[in-house]
């Protein structure tokens, strides 16, 4: 069964005082079937226990993932892996946009997500954006394509950079990192 694609864009984000710019913007596109091979999860507890291909609006808060092998502006899918595994991005706080109903335009969009994915930082990694020196955030956020589907959801990914221009695979989760 086939069924259309909601796009998700992973925005590129300056970071202040950092000089690291994620230089990749991701959405997916195009139309998927039903993925094989998706991660296997915890009845009890949701967490992934063996890796696998999910659907970009089937990731949950918690998960780790490993970033994309192409170069793309847009996802569709992405590899889940248990986080004790190597990892390049940890999902760690979602929200649904309150912008209307009319298309709000990627401006408006990347500004309520820089400030509430900022906020939702310190509570899951234990330490403020700005006090920390090798941790960061992006996000996953509708295009207008998916927004016209419903979809209103951000999802912010944290990661790690140790030396402040490329992502640094992490082991564990980075929730309460700096406490």
């Amino acid at each position: 069964m086939i069924t259309s694609a909601r796009l998700r864009p992973r925005h590129a984000l300056a970071l202040a005082g950092a000089g690291l710019v994620v230089a990749s913007a991701l959405t997916g596109c195009g139309a998927i079937s039903d993925l094989t091979g998706g991660a296997q999860r915890d009845e009890d507890t949701s967490e992934v226990t063996e890796s696998g291909t999910e659907s970009v609006f089937d990731i949950q808060v918690g998960d780790c993932l490993l970033g994309p092998g192409e170069e793309s502006d847009e996802v569709q899918s992405v590899e889940v892996v248990p986080c004790d595994e190597p990892h390049d991005y940890e999902f760690y706080h979602e929200y649904a946009l309150d912008l209307g109903s009319a298309w709000p335009g990627v401006e408006e969009i990347q500004a309520d997500a820089d400030e509430r994915c900022y906020n939702a930082f310190e509570d899951f990694a234990g330490i403020a954006y700005e006090d920390s020196e090798t941790l960061y955030f992006t996000y996953y956020s509708p295009t207008e394509m998916s927004w016209a589907d419903g979809d209103d959801k951000i999802q912010c990914l944290i990661f790690q950079s140790e030396d402040g221009a490329s992502i640094t695979q992490t082991e564990g989760t980075l929730e309460g990192f700096g406490a």
